[in-house]
């Protein structure tokens, strides 16, 4: 994929993400973690979205629901702004499919105190 990361780039951990794990939601929280699940899953993001990790509006989780998933959530104070689930072989997840991590995603954030309803900063 052309503007990917590679191991040269790896040198730092991800800015820490608004949102604690939960069961089947576990966020990637470095370069290594990044790469193992591109292993597992061959989804790969351009360049940019690395970038907007590292400036913090953007962060990848990898679901370990069905079907097994790499998760992409852009956020601002607020909550999610954009919600992207690709599954194995970098396929997009159908709205079937995202519908159960599009829920969990929401309850992780709104249970942080981020969404309309809860937040507190």
């Amino acid at each position: 994929m052309k503007g990917r990361a590679n191991d040269t780039d790896a040198k730092a951990a991800f800015p820490p993400p608004p949102v604690a794990a939960s069961e089947v939601l576990v966020p990637i929280t470095s370069w290594p973690e990044m790469f193992r699940e591109t292993a597992i899953t061959g989804v790969e993001f351009d360049l940019f979205w690395y970038d907007r990790v590292e400036e913090g509006v953007a962060y990848f989780f990898s679901w370990l629901g069905e079907p097994r998933s790499t998760v992409l959530v852009v956020w601002n104070d607020e909550g999610p702004t954009h919600i992207e689930c690709r599954k194995r072989n970098d396929l997009l997840a159908s709205p079937t499919e995202s519908l159960p991590i599009i829920a969990e995603v929401t309850h992780n954030f709104r249970s942080a105190g981020f969404g309309p309803e809860q937040a507190n900063h």
